[in-house]
C-alpha cells in the first residue's frame, strides 16, 4: 500500500517513489488566465479525485511531488506545457490519459503521458528553451521583417525590464535564439525562440518592446519547451 500525506504526518517517512510521469498539456481559454500556483493546484486536485498514488515530501507539511516545467505568464496560452509527478506505485500512462480527462477542468486539454526515468534531473532544471508564437489583433508594420532581420543582425541590445518598480539590466541579444516572420491567413505572425535558463530568460514581451512594437496589441502563445539533449 502506498502512503499519504497523513502517514507522513504520523512519523512514518514514505517510501522513495517508483514512477515518473511526464505530463503534456494545453492551456486555453480561460484557463490562461490562472496563475502558476493554482495551475498547480488544478492537477493536483485533478490526481487526487482519481485516488492516484501521488509521492509526497517530507516533513511537517507535505507537498505533492508534482513539478511544472516553467512558469506559464498569465494571459498566454500554451500548446504544449509539462508537468511532472512521482507516484508511490506503478500508474499505467495508457489508463492514466483516459481517466484523466474527464477530470480536468476547461482550458486544460491533455496531449498525452509518458513516463521518465526517476533518475533525471528535475524538469523545470532541464528547459533551456522556449519556443512562442506571436500574434497580432491589428496588422503589424509592414517593415516587421525588415526589423526583425536588423535585430538579429546586432551583436547587443542593451535592455532594461521594469517590474514591480525595479530595473533589471541585461543584453537581451543572446537570449533571442530565432525571430521569424512568417505569414498566416495572409497576416504576418513573429515566431520567437527564447532562451529560458540560470543565465536568464526573455521574453516575448521584451522582443516586441525591442522591435518597437505594441504589447496591447498581441496575442501570445507558447508552442512548446525546450528541454536539454533536445534537438
Amino acid at each position: 500500500m502506498s502512503m499519504t500525506a497523513g502517514d507522513v504526518t504520523r512519523g512514518r517517512p514514505p517510501a522513495a517513489p517508483v514512477e515518473r510521469l511526464r505530463i503534456t498539456f494545453a492551456v486555453t481559454g480561460s484557463a490562461c488566465y490562472i496563475g502558476h500556483l493554482d495551475l498547480a493546484r488544478a492537477w493536483v486536485r485533478a490526481l487526487r479525485r482519481l485516488q492516484l498514488p501521488v509521492a509526497y515530501t517530507h516533513g511537517y507539511n507535505p507537498r505533492p511531488r508534482l513539478s511544472i516545467a516553467a512558469p506559464l505568464p498569465v494571459g498566454f496560452a500554451g500548446e504544449q506545457e509539462l508537468l511532472e509527478a512521482l507516484f508511490d506505485s506503478p500508474v499505467d500512462p495508457q489508463a492514466l490519459t483516459q481517466r484523466l480527462l474527464s477530470e480536468l477542468p476547461n482550458g486544460l486539454a491533455l496531449r498525452g503521458i509518458e513516463k521518465v526515468s526517476l533518475q533525471a534531473p528535475p524538469l523545470p532544471s532541464q528547459v533551456i528553451a522556449a519556443d512562442y508564437v506571436v500574434s497580432f489583433f491589428e496588422p503589424p508594420p509592414t517593415d516587421l521583417p525588415q526589423r526583425v532581420e536588423h535585430l538579429m543582425a546586432t551583436a547587443s541590445i542593451p535592455f532594461t525590464r521594469i517590474r514591480q518598480g525595479k530595473k533589471t539590466h541585461f543584453d537581451l541579444r543572446p537570449r533571442i535564439l530565432k525571430a521569424q516572420v512568417p505569414r498566416r491567413d495572409g497576416q504576418a505572425i513573429l515566431i520567437l525562440r527564447l532562451a529560458h535558463g540560470p543565465g536568464g530568460a526573455a521574453r516575448p514581451e521584451d522582443v516586441l518592446e525591442a522591435l518597437g512594437l505594441e504589447v496591447g496589441n498581441a496575442r501570445i502563445t507558447r508552442t512548446g519547451l525546450v528541454l536539454a539533449g533536445e534537438p
